[in-house]
Parts: C-alpha cells; sequence; structure tokens
C-alpha cells in the first residue's frame, strides 16, 4: 500500500478554501479549519507528493488575488522545469541557496516588475503574474495565538514561502557557482 498522503477536496471544498485565503489578506478573515488543514498539509508535503488538488486551490487563488507588496522572490531548482507550474519561492536568498545545496538552478523574480500593470491588463479571475505570501498568513497565525496550527508549522514562518507561477519570460536565471 501506498503511504504516501492522498491528499483530496471536492470542487466546493477547493473554492471555499480558495476564498477563505484571498480573505485572509483583503479582508482580515479567520482561518477555517479547512484552510489550516490545506496550509499544513502544502507545507508538511514534499514537492514529489503534491497532488492536483493542491495546485487547483493555488491557482483560484493566484488567479483571483493581486498581492499589495512587492519582494524579490527566489527559488533553487535542480532543473528548470514547465513554464505556469505552480511553486513555492522564498523572499530570503540564504533559504533559495540552502534548498538547492549550491548545486542548482536559482530563479529570481523582482514582483514589482512582475506585476507592474498586472492590474491594467488583466481582470479578477483572470490574474496572470501574481504571487501569494503563504507567510504573511503565518505571521497574521502567530500573531492572533497561532490560529491552531502546531508549533512545527508556526516554526516555517522562516522560510518566508511565497507561492507563484513560474513566468520564465519575466524572471531571472542563474547558475549557483561552488565557492571553493
Amino acid at each position: 500500500m501506498d503511504d504516501r498522503l492522498q491528499y483530496r477536496l471536492s470542487k466546493d471544498e477547493k473554492s471555499e478554501i480558495a476564498q477563505n485565503l484571498i480573505d485572509i489578506l483583503q479582508k482580515d478573515a479567520n482561518i477555517t479549519e479547512p484552510t489550516r488543514r490545506f496550509i499544513s498539509n502544502w507545507i508538511l508535503t514534499d514537492f514529489k507528493d503534491k497532488r492536483k488538488a493542491f495546485f487547483d486551490v493555488w491557482d483560484i487563488v493566484l488567479k483571483n488575488y493581486l498581492p499589495t507588496k512587492r519582494p524579490i522572490l527566489f527559488r533553487s531548482c535542480k532543473r528548470i522545469s514547465k513554464e505556469n507550474k505552480i511553486a513555492s519561492f522564498t523572499g530570503r536568498l540564504e533559504c533559495a541557496r540552502r534548498f538547492g545545496n549550491g548545486r542548482s538552478y536559482l530563479i529570481i523574480c523582482d514582483t514589482k516588475e512582475e506585476l507592474e500593470f498586472e492590474d491594467k491588463f488583466y481582470k479578477i479571475g483572470n490574474y496572470k503574474h501574481t504571487f501569494y505570501p503563504l507567510v504573511d498568513v503565518l505571521v497574521k497565525a502567530r500573531d492572533s495565538g497561532g490560529c491552531g496550527f502546531s508549533e512545527m508549522i508556526m516554526n516555517y514562518i522562516g522560510e518566508d514561502e511565497y507561492i507563484m507561477r513560474i513566468n520564465l519570460g519575466n524572471m531571472n536565471r542563474l547558475r549557483w557557482m561552488k565557492n571553493d
């Protein structure tokens, strides 16, 4: 029997979680139990085991959420993968270096440039280049007493995680050099 997490959600559950994720940052809504479970499962599930349910929720969020802050984001990966793939980025270069063990590619995205015209050319529901600051949800939970998240999940605040589509046309790709 396969011991990997088989995370499944109905269409309605995906929509409810996505809307709650958006409302948490736009309307200061409370984090619901299904959203807390979703975030915890996302964080604890290895990239090889992430299934369609995760990406369906993030797809809804990214099409409908326009962030207000504009950090520079980083991602380490062994190879440059498919365009428009939803992936985790970090706001800390040191985290990206650690994830890649210094032997991979580094993708850099200046979100200020990436989102400069997003609200002018795209409408809610059709955003193409947005990101979601998952770290902000964890910080909000921490500041509200934890909201049911375990201490282990709260430690992920230091990873400074953001969810974003890989759009290589507007991102820089570099190769880590071994520092001897």
